[in-house]
């Protein structure tokens, strides 16, 4: 049985993931929080009405590549994120998130598509995530860090409101760093990943 969450419920979740881990464990720990990152990232983002076909359609979240923590998203795949029921999407192949992501999640072996990526996918209302060095210079919205003793988050919040969405003060204030980045290209935005 999952159990459901109130928002403040959520964030005692994301702080308590701040705590430190064992080196032995690390790698693991390290998983587990970057799924844990990417469950509480959709319930502190709100998405326009405008990207969503209709008032309860769901809230689909893309892992794409190899993602080793993806397994242990099964859990919330079906969760409520206020109206909108959470559905998960693996896949390696672009053509299969064309038809439409609210969330992306990029993996390690896709990084080498990152300079060119967000330019050949044309989007809008997609919260982007990614766990690599320039994630969030090269148009992602969240880039998800190892610290020396931690995991955090640094936000581009100039691309997150390009793309339409809107970042709980919430979340801003657990982030490490926000950004204010312009998007190399933010008039090529559109409803492409919806």
């Amino acid at each position: 049985m999952i159990m459901a969450f109130n928002q403040w419920g959520v964030l005692s979740l994301l702080l308590c993931s701040f705590c430190f881990v064992s080196t032995a464990k690390a790698s693991t720990e390290d998983e587990r929080l970057k799924a844990l990152f990417l469950y509480n990232f959709a319930n502190f983002v709100d998405w326009p009405d405008s990207a969503f076909k209709a008032s309860d359609s769901d809230l689909r979240l893309c892992l794409f590549g190899e993602i080793a923590f993806g397994s242990m998203l099964d859990a919330v795949d079906g969760t409520l994120i206020g109206n909108h029921r959470l559905t998960l999407k693996r896949t390696k192949k672009l053509k299969d998130i064309e038809t439409g992501c609210h969330m992306l999640f990029v993996s390690h072996e896709q990084r080498i598509r990152l300079p060119h990526f967000f330019t050949q996918i044309q989007y809008m209302y997609v919260l982007s995530v990614g766990d690599r060095k320039g994630f969030a210079e090269k148009g992602g919205v969240i880039n998800i860090v190892r610290t020396q003793d931690q995991m955090q988050f640094d936000i581009n919040l100039s691309t997150a409101m390009a793309n339409g969405l809107t970042v709980s003060s919430d979340l801003l204030s657990l982030a490490r760093e926000v950004k204010r980045l312009t998007p190399k290209n933010p008039g090529s935005a559109s409803q492409g990943l919806r």
